[in-house]
């Protein structure tokens, strides 16, 4: 007979169901429950009954407070485990906001990272092709034949279309091997080719609607990689700072010197860059020429100004009338601070 009273174990006032409530109350008249019993699986989930061993088919209640105890640890082992994940919550968070960030900087609504040089030129020619007004470009290290040969049909094609085009390169390429073929070859097809002599950014920008910088976001990033931008404010900005260079560079049909100048634009880079506190071997660097060259430089104006030692041409230069900002502007270009957009610059 039962031991467990209809009363003590009705449905729903204990945690469980009411097939583990008919199987408990086999159990206890020993009869007989099969291993595949529903209700008996659920009483062996909570450890409340065990198989006699010398009876198969046949099962024990354990003591209940012994199972009470077990299902007791097991809960405040769930909730232990529950409380250590919320724990986490707030460093999961972290960083995967780290991680979101700086996967936005990637790929944000306004910017495109790319890593390689071939998928920025993938997108440039892809973008140049529908080119409809304006290209500028400045292009701050040496470029290869091979490079140059590559963007020949690309730059024409857009100039027969009706395109305009800036190209802006350093000062050095004057005195390359490719660059002066290219420059002059553009400049007979109608593009505007200027030199600068100081430090400048390399940028791409077509149609002030989409432009190509360098990347200064990427920590440990490939000295090939970019971004293409077409936030349109963003890109406006650009094609102003390029302005600003443009405006200080040399034309390539002009000559460069003026006599009533003892320095030429390279000279008076190279003492500027000396004043601000740069090694010859970085000024070299920063101006895209051989450190031969930057000597040879210092050494000319030192005797042509009959000077023995460099401190001595740095005291020239504080009172030269060569240092002065307004001999890198052309008489007939506007001394903006900020020039706005100039779709048609005179060359």
């Amino acid at each position: 007979m039962s031991e467990i009273s209809d009363s003590a174990v009705e449905p729903g006032n204990v945690g469980l169901s009411e097939q583990a409530l008919q199987t408990l109350k086999d159990v206890v008249d020993d009869e007989l429950v099969a291993d595949d019993d529903p209700g008996l699986q659920e009483l062996l989930k909570l450890h409340a009954v065990v198989p006699n061993t010398h009876r198969p088919g046949y099962w024990i209640l354990l003591d209940p407070q012994q199972t009470a105890q077990n299902l007791l640890w097991s809960g405040i082992n769930e909730v232990t485990g529950i409380l250590g994940r919320l724990a986490n919550v707030p460093r999961i968070t972290e960083a995967l906001t780290v991680e979101h960030d700086r996967g936005k900087w990637r790929d944000g609504a306004g910017s495109e990272h790319f890593e390689q040089p071939d998928q920025i030129n993938a997108r440039l020619d892809k973008i140049m092709a529908s080119a409809t007004e304006e290209l500028l470009t400045a292009q701050p290290r040496k470029r290869t034949k091979s490079l140059l040969t590559m963007a020949l049909p690309r730059d024409s094609a857009l100039l027969e279309r009706g395109c305009t085009m800036r190209t802006l390169y350093p000062y050095s390429a004057r005195v390359g091997i490719h660059e002066p073929k290219w420059m002059k070859e553009m400049a007979k097809r109608g593009a505007s080719v200027r030199t600068l002599s100081i430090p400048f950014p390399r940028m791409i920008i077509v149609d002030r609607r989409h432009a190509f910088i360098e990347d200064l976001v990427v920590e440990g990033s490939s000295p090939h990689a970019g971004w293409y931008v077409t936030d349109r404010a963003v890109v406006e900005w650009i094609a102003m700072v390029y302005d600003l260079y443009w405006a200080r560079a040399d034309t390539w049909s002009e000559p460069l010197d003026h006599t009533t100048q003892v320095t030429n634009p390279i000279q008076r880079s190279i003492l500027r860059e000396m004043v601000a506190g740069w090694d010859q071997k970085q000024i070299a660097n920063r101006l895209q020429i051989s450190e031969k060259t930057l000597s040879s430089h210092l050494a000319d104006l030192r005797t042509r100004l009959g000077l023995k030692t460099t401190y001595q041409l740095m005291h020239w230069w504080a009172t030269a009338n060569d240092n002065n900002s307004a001999l890198e502007l052309h008489s007939r270009e506007r001394p903006s601070s900020f020039p706005g957009p100039d779709p048609s610059p005179s060359p």
